[in-house]
């Protein structure tokens, strides 16, 4: 009877796995995705909107809560257009720590939280920066493109948040 069942149990096996949906990531994903997050913060970094648009899906959401004059908090939104245009003359270093020199290279730590079915979140953090991102990627005719940003402060030194 044992002969019989373990054949059995290996065919059954083989029957779930090939009849069920697969959506497996290649082995290359967590490197695209890296890449992708790169493209968007060096991109930023050095003022390049062609690696940011690189990065972007055309239909990007970036937001942050803001707060208005009257105390209430709202989201502020971005999009890829508008971000792309930003990165042609806008000084990022505004958004720098306050002790960050500016000629240090940029570090980033990039987490990936999951990878699942085609879509990916991820936090990017970097020495230079003075804020966090959350990012939500999506895997489009085989490319990896930032659909979602969520990102906030994480301090109040920087020139950005101390302008007048």
């Amino acid at each position: 009877m044992k002969k019989i069942i373990t054949p059995l149990y290996f065919f059954a096996v083989i029957l779930l796995i090939h009849n069920s949906p697969v959506f497996a990531q290649t082995p290359n994903d967590s490197t695209q995705i890296k890449e992708t997050v790169l493209n968007y913060l060096e991109g930023m970094e050095t003022n390049n909107p062609q690696r940011i648009e690189k990065a972007m899906h055309p239909d990007l959401a970036k937001r942050t809560i803001e707060k208005n004059k009257e105390g209430i908090e709202y989201p502020e939104n971005m999009t890829a257009a508008s971000l792309i245009a930003y990165s042609k003359g806008f000084d990022f270093t505004l958004f720098y720590k306050a002790d960050v020199d500016p000629k240090e290279p940029l570090k980033s730590e990039i987490i990936i939280y999951e990878i699942s079915n085609g879509i990916a979140t991820v936090k990017a953090v970097t020495n230079k920066f003075e804020f966090v991102d959350y990012i939500h990627l999506g895997k489009l005719n085989g490319e990896w493109k930032i659909v979602n940003i969520l990102w906030a402060m994480t301090g109040n030194t920087n020139k950005w948040m101390n302008k007048q």
